[in-house]
């Protein structure tokens, strides 16, 4: 008999040959959950459950009850989810969503001043760029050697150069990542001017630390979802088992192939609205323009009636002047006929 292996966990019908991650492609009767389920989750900002299997593992070798999370991270109750047994939150100025996801859970703690309890895993959202990782981290390894410590964010588009969301009012400049017109997008965001280079970037700063650390301590990336670092003291009772269970993770080529992947999707979504957005812009351009043109289009007519009544020899010339300014089209109306073969496209 041919086993069913769904990919919650071994097991199946009988023995025989497997056919392993069966649920991932739906059923004969519900052939569509794959895409359905692709259309409804965000491109742009993937969900962190999605690497649940990976952190699940990180709180059980490291024996997690206690967890500290550092920066604006809506996503914080997944460690709850994940088994731990409480969740502190420091957010100096919690977004509504951090609000939101604390008060929904009761297992989570919002810190707005003071220090949370001792932790044995930190977790630093990766949103206050090199100077701001760089202080949460040495703070943490010096306070509690004995901690694994995430850091998000520690590739794309952030690992080489500092990105906070929420700062600027108009984002990046275009074309500051010197591969594609669309930038880092506009409006959420704000950018160091280029990528690399020193005290630019969370990766940066996780390196800078281990290179100046008393210690030694070894980190290991997860390459998906804009990178995941867990960093841990070599000398720590739990490392061996950590690095040994991490490892299918942090050296798949796999998980780094998909994340270009995303990483190519993304760039064209953020080219795509950045054309859409400079077509709009120069539609609106263009409108004007031709506004303008109509407008004094319209003043010429007008001199060139005056002038015609003006100086007209007899009442046929008036006449005739009198009939083409009321012939002409309003201003009004030429312009809907401008717009209506381009709205019927």
């Amino acid at each position: 008999m041919t086993a069913l292996v769904d990919g919650r966990g071994p097991g199946g019908l009988g023995t025989g040959n497997e056919v392993v991650g069966a649920r991932w492609g739906g059923t004969r009767e519900e052939p569509h959950t794959q895409p359905r389920r692709a259309r409804a989750e965000s491109l742009t900002e993937p969900s962190r459950a999605m690497l649940g299997e990976v952190l699940e593992s990180v709180l059980r070798a490291r024996a997690v009850g206690t967890v500290t999370v550092v920066g604006a991270d809506p996503h914080a109750g997944l460690y709850a989810d994940l088994g731990a047994g409480s969740v502190h939150v420091v957010a100096k100025s919690p977004t509504p969503a951090v609000r939101a996801a604390v008060t929904a859970d009761p297992a989570l703690h919002l810190v707005t001043d003071g220090d949370p309890p001792p932790a044995e895993l930190y977790v630093l959202a990766g949103d206050t760029g090199y100077h701001g990782t760089r202080r949460e981290l040495e703070r943490v390894m010096a306070e509690e050697p004995d901690a694994v410590v995430l850091v998000w964010n520690v590739l794309w588009p952030a690992g080489r150069r500092d990105v906070l969301p929420g700062v600027g009012a108009h984002g990046p400049s275009v074309g500051r990542d010197g591969l594609g017109p669309a930038g880092l997008g506009a409006g959420a965001v704000d950018a160091a001017d280029e990528a690399g280079g020193e005290e630019n970037g969370v990766l940066t700063a996780v390196e800078d630390v281990l290179a100046e650390a008393d210690e030694s301590w070894t980190m290991g990336v997860v390459p998906a979802l804009s990178g995941l670092a867990v960093l841990a003291r070599d000398e720590a009772w739990f490392a061996e088992e950590l690095w040994e269970t991490l490892l299918p993770w942090t050296t798949s080529e796999l998980l780094a192939g998909l994340e270009r992947n995303r990483i190519a999707l993304v760039s064209r979504v953020l080219e795509l609205e950045y054309a859409a957005t400079a077509a709009a812009r120069e539609s609106a351009d263009h409108q004007i323009r031709l506004t303008r043109c109509l407008q004094q289009l319209d003043a010429a007519w007008d001199e060139i009636a005056d002038l015609r009544a003006e100086h007209a020899d007899n009442a046929d010339n008036a006449d005739k002047a009198a009939v083409s300014a009321a012939s002409r089209p309003s201003l009004r109306a030429r312009l809907r006929l401008r717009r209506t073969p381009a709205a019927t496209h």
